[in-house]
């Protein structure tokens, strides 16, 4: 490090030094309490396996082993970042040892490693009067005996029929590891496959799965003496490659009443079954085919049918009766759904009575965010909303859910030691989320909901604007593998922009400022689609989001209002977060980029260089460039004040990249509130997309990128009441490529800012990015 660098970049990279190696050294110091004095006890226990196993399949196999060894022989640690502390570790007894190696042996056999070697050392470590024993299992599974034939004999032709035409999924094959939890699950697969073709009764137990590991010709004292020979050979061979024939048949003694198919009789709803209901008298009506037993009448019969996927006449097929139950239970209408069956006189015919409890129809919810921003430049700052949200769970009565919120907030400001409120915002939104595909056909009406959203808001911004928007979509959800698409067309807009005299003047000195401060009308189409996937210990999720405005409206010839008004732009973003759990901690990060392009045949000259300000992208705040306040970075590496009079009040953008990256780890748990910390960094901007949209420096350039972005480390707390996380985060910009003109001399240089100058508290709600 040069002498000329700041004291302060010092000190910083020799805490962060010492605070990774603390936290590095930390795991190896343990406090250990209420331990028998002078007595072998349980300090650590590990499990060794050798073999030739890959990374990953042998974390798997030594885990699952693990598991297998008896509590008493596991000593738990609870983590207090700095050191850990043991609790009444467990007495050291042999004998427990020796129950946890049967239990990992029986593993073994359920694996297909039938001749492991398996035992266990132990070693004492006396400290004074703690004798700590570290006890070692050492696993050597050796050869996993696999599959060598695979066959299917039923007593029975139609069974025979249906298991022969459906070999190909099967999921065991030659050559797989002759292991319990796999012929298990090839035993399921055959019992849906049968339900699936009206054997309704039929279970598990009415299967058996025989094996053979031995050559049983060698039993026939008969053979000639080269044949014994030939056969002992093929045995010494079978030890180096064990293998094991299987063969699935019916039990001996099966129940015969178990193998007969069922057809669909009569199907029974009631939508309104409670413990009420004996005080009303039943009403039947029928409705395609199914009868309707109601009491209240609180659902209207014609929207059960759709949502059952069995019918009179058919063949009985377990997945068409999963799905009526999933069905049903996602519409939120109903707390309990269960499905009876009753056989009819002729045995083969079941009647199906499917009762549904409904749920509670109104419910009520409230929350409240935060974030407060403090800067040397804009002053001190500090927002607060509340969210006021009333559910309907049978809107209309036909199940539907309308949503009615509003959400009140306010930003407050101190400059020059004068509070006032910045900003006050109100908004009203009314959506109907509709359980069936309106206007939609063929498959997709089992996989798609329909969606009607209302929304309307007014935002106050002290002696700037006044701005109120319209909006209004009618969209579907559909259901994809992993994932949800949502389609919203169309998505009409309007906003209207009252300037205040403040920004008025703004745009004298600043004309550009017009292309950004404009309202106007969208009339566009929206995609989205999220996709989640991976592990318990390795979540990610997926994010694409596209708007295209003018779609139709670009088709009308002439029209003032449109020419003056009208939008015409593309927009798409994408976004990825990822979290990776360690063993007591995790790692989130999120990588998001986006871009909007207004096209040039949009006809009002105002809107031709940017997207309208209330679709382009901002930074900063609690959720993104934390060490910089909302709307307070960008675009680009433009140097502009916040407050004077040739001020730019915010920041927006129609490119947008960032990179957010965090630690999280356990701190402490105070009477069951989870206290928990982390550490982050976050790297991006916001830049202008059109050269005529403003200065170069505020324009996106790949030439330029790596001198725009900015750099925002620092540490949080989160506080974890269950039902919603607290937060709170204190950063620090490392690298501004937007200050204010008073602080240009550190333009773009690494830690440039004196503390309680380049920092930034935020208090948020939820965890940012991933949960």
């Amino acid at each position: 490090m040069s002498a000329g660098k700041p004291f302060v970049y010092k000190n910083i990279l020799l805490l962060i030094s010492a605070g990774w190696l603390i936290l590095s050294t930390s795991s190896c110091y343990t406090v250990i309490k209420n331990y028998p004095a002078n007595k072998p006890f349980v300090y650590k226990t590990n499990v060794d396996l050798t073999g030739n196993f890959s990374k990953n399949e042998k974390d798997a196999l030594e885990s699952r082993l693990y598991d297998q060894v008896d509590d008493s022989m596991k000593s738990r640690s609870v983590s207090k970042v700095l050191w850990s502390v043991m609790k009444s570790p467990p007495v050291f007894d042999s004998a427990n040892a020796d129950k946890s190696i049967l239990s990992m042996k029986a593993l073994l056999r359920s694996l297909g490693y039938f001749s492991d070697s398996t035992s266990y050392t132990d070693t004492v470590i006396i400290e004074k009067d703690q004798h700590r024993t570290i006890v070692n299992f050492n696993v050597e599974p050796r050869k996993q005996v696999t599959l060598d034939s695979i066959g299917y004999v039923l007593q029975d032709s139609a069974l025979q029929a249906i298991t022969d035409a459906h070999k190909d999924k099967a999921f065991i094959k030659k050559g797989d590891p002759f292991a319990k939890n796999l012929i298990s699950v090839e035993l399921d697969r055959l019992v849906d496959l049968y339900r699936n073709n009206g054997y309704l009764r039929f279970t598990k137990d009415e299967l058996k799965a025989y094996w053979d590991t031995l050559n049983l010709a060698l039993l026939n004292p008969s053979l000639d003496p080269f044949e014994q020979i030939s056969l002992l050979d093929s045995l010494r061979k079978g030890r180096i490659n064990p293998k094991a024939n299987l063969e699935i048949k019916l039990r001996p003694g099966f129940d015969s009443d178990k193998l007969v198919r069922y057809y669909i009789g009569d199907v029974y709803v009631y939508p309104d079954y409670n413990q009420d209901t004996i005080n009303h008298a039943p009403k039947e009506t029928i409705v395609n085919g199914v009868r309707v037993i109601y009491y209240r009448r609180i659902f209207k019969p014609r929207i059960l049918p759709p949502n059952i996927y069995f019918h009179h006449g058919e063949l009985y097929n377990q997945t068409n009766y999963l799905k009526t139950i999933t069905r049903f239970g996602a519409l939120n209408a109903w707390n309990v759904v269960n499905i009876d069956t009753i056989r009819q006189a002729n045995e083969d015919t079941m009647d199906f009575h499917i009762h549904l409890s409904p749920a509670k129809k109104y419910s009520f919810v409230t929350n409240f965010e935060g974030s407060r921003n403090q800067s040397a430049i804009s002053g001190n700052l500090f927002g607060l909303a509340v969210n006021f949200g009333l559910q309907n769970r049978n809107f209309a009565k036909a199940a539907n859910q309308a949503n009615t919120n509003v959400r009140y907030g306010i930003e407050f400001g101190n400059n020059k030691g004068e509070q006032f409120i910045q900003t006050q915002q109100i908004v009203l939104s009314h959506n109907i989320y509709f359980p069936r595909a309106l206007l939609l056909s063929g498959k997709l009406k089992e996989k798609a909901n329909s969606v009607l959203s209302f929304n309307a808001a007014s935002t106050d911004r002290r002696e700037l604007y006044q701005l109120t928007s319209f909006n209004s979509a009618f969209g579907w959800d559909i259901q994809v593998k992993k994932g949800i698409l949502s389609i919203r067309y169309p998505n009409i807009e309007f906003s209207n922009l009252n300037p205040r005299p403040t920004l008025d003047s703004i745009f004298l000195k600043n004309p550009s400022l017009r292309n950004i401060f404009t309202d106007g009308f969208v009339e566009s189409i929206l995609g989205g689609l999220t996709l989640t996937g991976g592990k318990k210990k390795n979540i990610h999720i997926f994010r694409f989001n596209g708007e295209l405005s003018g779609v139709v409206t670009s088709l009308i010839n002439k029209s003032r209002f449109l020419d003056t008004n009208l939008y015409r732009f593309i927009k798409v973003d994408g976004e990825y977060t990822n979290k990776i759990q360690l063993s007591k901690s995790a790692i989130a990060w999120r990588l998001f980029g986006g871009i909007g392009y207004e096209f040039n045949s949009t006809v009002n000259p105002l809107k031709k260089n940017n997207l309208p300000f209330f679709k382009q992208y901002f930074s900063g705040g609690p959720n993104s460039m934390r060490a910089w306040g909302l709307r307070r970075l960008g675009p680009g590496s433009a140097i502009k004040n916040f407050t004077d009079t040739n001020a730019i009040p915010e920041r927006y953008g129609d490119v947008q990249l960032e990179l957010n990256v965090e630690w999280r780890f356990p701190l402490a748990n105070i009477s069951g509130v989870l206290v928990n910390g982390a550490f982050f960094t976050d790297i991006g901007n916001i830049w202008l997309r059109k050269k005529n949209a403003g200065p170069p420096e505020e324009v996106f350039s790949l030439t330029n990128l790596i001198k725009d972005y900015a750099v925002g480390v620092g540490a949080g707390l989160r506080i974890d009441f269950n039902f919603f996380v607290l937060r709170f985060d204190y950063a620090y910009k490392v690298k501004d490529p937007s200050p204010a003109p008073a602080d240009v001399a550190i333009q773009n240089k690494w830690f440039g800012y004196k503390f309680f100058k380049g920092d930034q508290f935020q208090l948020g709600v939820r965890y940012p990015f991933i949960f």
